[in-house]
């Protein structure tokens, strides 16, 4: 059995607040009206597992920067944080740090890419559920491939194309990552040998190198961190006792004051320098942050210059407080119309098409131009953090020099001043030698880590081919119970005419009644049979050596199925919908804590028990609710 997937918070990292969504093991149910950010919720969680993009929210957008997902793999915590609407940039990886209770500061980036690139997202999410490496129908595995069983849209809950079998492009992998679900794939075993094989090479290659570092720290004692803040620490009070001996012979004698006031009129003029330059750094990232604004506003610009062109009028809702390109007040217009201009707003003209298009060429030239200056100004920042640490450097230079320079006085004590002088310059360059030591102890304990976690996968590889081997059923065998499991989640939904259902052996593709789910006619059907389809995936696949993550997304599972009271017939709508929810309950109940359920739904039957909602909004914000998941934006 694969490791499973449990997601812990989502996070949109915004400017003026965060908003975020905790979640728990089973049942998490997301309740509101449309347009308040329910289906924003789970597309980030799909953004953040590795789709190419997401949709332009407006509000999204003008609130907020990244999204993060805090989430487990097994018994490893994860957090990937992605930039909002730039979609090439990789990913951060950040790690979680039991013995200090948080994320690691540091992180790693992953590309948004195939697996093939082990650097990318897709590769780390298959390595650490324990199906890395995996080529399916002459093509790289990916974990997108396993993930479009988690997460059923909004837009393909009805779909008569349920995993665009349809679209030769699409659907060739689809039955090898059933195949895989099941473990029923044929070159699976083949697949993981071999992996097996290239980790075993791996960890040989890496042990040489570990222990190549390791002979020569240990010549030098110097095998781990311990050890250097031992001997960095020693050689650190002898050169404090040293300084201080020197100190007291000086005391003894009458110096020159006059001497190295030249060099210290220097270093007071490097430490003016430095402040400085760190000045100009932070007003330069300020500088970065009102151009980050600017391109927000540049951006919306263009959002009303598209409605204009699809003869929107609605951009009269827009008010501006400042002008975008100069940010001076604008005056209050009581007239409705354009703000800036003042005209009012009406269906345009072949000219005026063309003007507005051109508008918009300009503005995006402007915005592209925008970006690549901030570009620049990032670079600048960069340089002035280079330029500080070479007047550091060239700062620690003139002081030790001044000290050089003070140790040449005439005294008595000569002697014994000038012995002093040349043990404290030993000892400054035993410690400068012993902090360039310190990127090799930082590279042996990289590698100590990467061997450990080749060891980790090596092993995990290892139990999954054992397993396997001593747990795998037949084809037909898994056909036939998946199906039993499809057919009685369909029966709970308490629709009649979803009867003898089964799970096809040739497609893997859901029929009821003898028919394919597509040819069944009515939309509200196709919409049970979808769900009953990924859950009967999702329970059948956690159990016993199979490969399901463990998660599922279900958005809007009431579309299609809208009752009204005036019906009179014998199954409404509104009971269907209720035994569904009956259903998601009891799944709880009896399986909450091996899965995890996100329901996103417009509202909720009275029985559904509030500890299963984790998020629920009522559009307005007056019913001691939340109006929406971007909660402080003016609608």
């Amino acid at each position: 059995m694969i490791n499973k997937i449990k997601l812990i918070k989502l996070i949109l990292v915004g400017f003026r607040k965060s908003y975020s969504v905790t979640f728990k093991p089973g049942l998490n149910y997301i309740s509101g009206p449309t347009s308040t950010g329910k289906s924003t919720i789970v597309e980030m969680i799909n953004y953040c597992f590795g789709s190419k993009e997401h949709k332009d929210y407006i509000e999204v957008g003008q609130s907020c920067s990244d999204v993060e997902l805090d989430f487990e793999i097994g018994d490893k915590r994860y957090k990937i944080r992605r930039p909002l609407f730039e979609f090439n940039r990789p990913a951060k990886l950040f790690s979680w740090d039991n013995n200090i209770g948080d994320f690691e500061n540091d992180f790693k980036l992953l590309d948004i890419d195939t697996p093939a690139n082990e650097d990318s997202l897709s590769a780390f999410m298959l390595r650490e559920i324990g199906l890395y490496n995996i080529k399916v129908a002459n093509q790289e595995f990916s974990f997108r491939d396993l993930f479009k069983y988690c997460y059923i849209k909004q837009t393909e809950i009805d779909s008569e194309n349920l995993l665009k079998e349809k679209l030769y492009g699409y659907s060739i992998k689809r039955k090898p990552t059933f195949e895989i679900i099941f473990n029923i794939h044929d070159a699976i075993l083949a697949e993981l040998k071999a992996n097996l094989k290239l980790k075993r090479e791996r960890i040989i290659e890496l042990e040489k190198k570990r222990d190549g570092i390791y002979e020569f720290l240990k010549n030098l004692d110097l095998i781990d961190h311990k050890l250097y803040e031992e001997k960095r620490f020693s050689l650190a009070n002898i050169l404090m006792e040293k300084k201080e001996t020197l100190a007291t012979i000086k005391s003894k004698q009458i110096n020159d004051k006059s001497v190295g006031l030249e060099l210290e009129k220097r270093i007071l003029n490097q430490r003016e320098e430095i402040v400085k330059i760190e000045k100009e750094h932070y007003d330069k990232k300020l500088f970065i942050n009102q151009l980050q604004l600017l391109r927000n506003q540049y951006r919306s610009e263009l959002d009303k210059i598209e409605f204009l062109l699809e003869g929107a009028t609605v951009l009269s809702k827009y008010d501006f407080e400042h002008c975008p390109s100069c940010f001076s007040e604008l005056p209050t217009v009581v007239d409705k119309g354009c703000q800036l201009c003042g005209n009012r707003l009406k269906s345009l003209n072949e000219v005026e098409l063309a003007i507005t298009r051109s508008e918009k060429r300009k503005l995006t030239i402007k915005l592209n131009k925008l970006a690549l200056f901030t570009d620049q100004q990032k670079e600048k920042v960069d340089e002035l953090e280079r330029q500080k640490e070479n007047k550091l450097q060239s700062l620690n230079k003139l002081e030790s020099d001044l000290n050089h320079l003070r140790n040449k006085f005439v005294s008595p004590f000569i002697e014994q001043i000038e012995t002093l002088n040349l043990e404290i310059g030993e000892i400054n360059s035993q410690i400068s030698e012993l902090e360039k030591m310190l990127s090799i102890i930082n590279r042996f304990a990289r590698i100590e880590f990467d061997v450990a976690e080749e060891y980790r996968l090596f092993k995990q590889i290892q139990d999954r081919i054992k397993d396997i081997e001593a747990n795998r059923k037949d084809k037909d065998e898994v056909i036939s119970e998946l199906s039993d499991n499809f057919n009685d989640i369909l029966e709970s939904f308490s629709f009649p005419k979803l009867r003898d259902a089964y799970i096809s052996e040739k497609n893997y593709l859901p029929y009821v009644r003898g028919k394919k789910y597509d040819q069944i006619g009515s939309l509200g059907a196709v919409t049970m049979i979808t769900m009953a389809y990924f859950l009967s995936i999702l329970t059948y696949g956690i159990s016993e050596n199979n490969n399901h993550p463990g998660l599922l997304i279900v958005d809007t599972p009431r579309k299609n199925l809208g009752a009204r009271k005036e019906d009179e017939v014998e199954f409404k709508d509104e009971a269907i919908f209720n035994s569904i929810i009956s259903y998601f309950i009891s799944l709880d109940t009896s399986l909450g804590n091996q899965l995890q359920v996100i329901l996103v739904n417009n509202g909720y039957p009275e029985f559904l028990d509030k500890k299963y909602i984790v998020k629920e909004f009522d559009g307005n914000g007056t019913k001691g609710l939340p109006y929406g998941l971007i909660d402080d934006i003016d609608n």
